[in-house]
């Protein structure tokens, strides 16, 4: 048995599983989310702001105290689309080294397989649900959206500049509440770069479910269930119709941030983005012509934390990446 601590560093938050591994499986995984906002300004500027990069880590150093509480054997740091993009990523790489860690910025390539890897993984969402074929899966952050088809033969992985933070700043955040014009035209300019993806494939399975996991689509979940208190149990697997997607996109444009954040589903820290993320899901519903998705609560934490266990156990990798271990002492 290995226990895994898995700290990945996205756009909007920064989340930390924690999971033992025996013989390829995960048998127990607990995670802890903190909206940090790393992204914040970055579209516009092309930098990570100072103050940004703070709550980032303080966050990660909450997430290592977790690491010793819980006597796990290693420790995985990831970082994602913010970390590729921002000219000075090494203001937050260097500090993070600092704190023991040995930070892996991903690129979009392989961060769409192991979100897909870490969904594969569910017997729900891989087995049962997609039957004979290979689901679509779509790991929509704050971002970027990396969509993945991991195939037996063959895999496609594309990377788009699509996330529920992005397209806040850059279409949303003219007026408070949005107007109808900046609405649509988030819209177009998402459901534009979604087409452009997916029509670099014949991979994609419309008989296939469209899989979609990350912030966007979880919140999504918990405003579809009315959750006053997040439980994953229930988000997990929950059918978000393209129909109850398009009403939250009108739902909360027409309000301004501080009422989304008192409704039920949205956590306050979430409210700047959440019209950002039904904007994406939608779009991406709209441009692969599909009715519906189904949300997962796996994702690259749990493919992380396998990947880490196989290094940990000299065990062949299964997909073409190796983390990087911070071993306990």
């Amino acid at each position: 048995m290995a226990r895994i601590e898995v700290i990945d560093i996205g756009t909007v938050s920064v989340r930390m599983g924690i999971s033992d591994v025996s013989e390829g499986r995960i048998e127990t995984f607990t995670k802890k989310t903190q909206v940090c906002d790393l992204g914040t300004g970055l579209d516009e500027t092309g930098v990570l702001c100072d103050a940004a990069i703070e709550r980032v880590l303080g966050a990660v150093r909450g997430y290592l105290g977790c690491f010793a509480r819980n006597r796990c054997d290693a420790v995985v740091c990831t970082l994602t689309q913010s970390a590729r993009e921002a000219a000075n990523a090494d203001a937050l790489l260097a500090p993070l080294a600092a704190l023991g860690l040995k930070p892996q910025v991903i690129d979009g390539h392989t961060e769409g397989l192991i979100a897909a890897y870490g969904v594969s993984i569910d017997p729900l969402l891989a087995g049962e649900l997609a039957g004979a074929h290979h689901p679509l899966v779509a790991d929509s952050g704050g971002g970027s959206t990396e969509l993945c088809v991991l195939a037996d033969a063959e895999s496609w992985v594309a990377s788009t500049p699509v996330g529920s933070r992005r397209v806040s700043e850059r279409f949303l955040s003219a007026g408070d509440p949005p107007s109808a014009g900046d609405v649509a035209r988030a819209r177009e300019w998402c459901e534009e770069e979604f087409r452009a993806a997916a029509a670099t494939t014949d991979l994609i399975d419309p008989a296939a479910p469209l899989v979609v996991c990350g912030g966007a689509s979880t919140t999504l979940a918990a405003v579809h269930h009315e959750l006053e208190h997040y439980n994953p149990a229930i988000v997990h697997a929950t059918v978000l119709s393209k129909e109850g997607i398009d009403a939250m996109v009108a739902r909360f444009a027409a309000m301004p941030v501080a009422v989304r954040a008192e409704v039920v589903g949205v956590h306050p820290d979430r409210a700047p983005v959440v019209l950002g993320s039904a904007v994406v899901l939608s779009s991406l519903l709209a441009a692969l012509e599909m009715d519906e998705l189904v949300v997962s609560e796996a994702d690259n934490l749990q493919g992380i934390a396998l990947l880490a266990a196989a290094e940990l156990a000299g065990d062949p990798a299964p997909i073409d990446w190796l983390p990087a271990l911070t071993l306990a002492e």
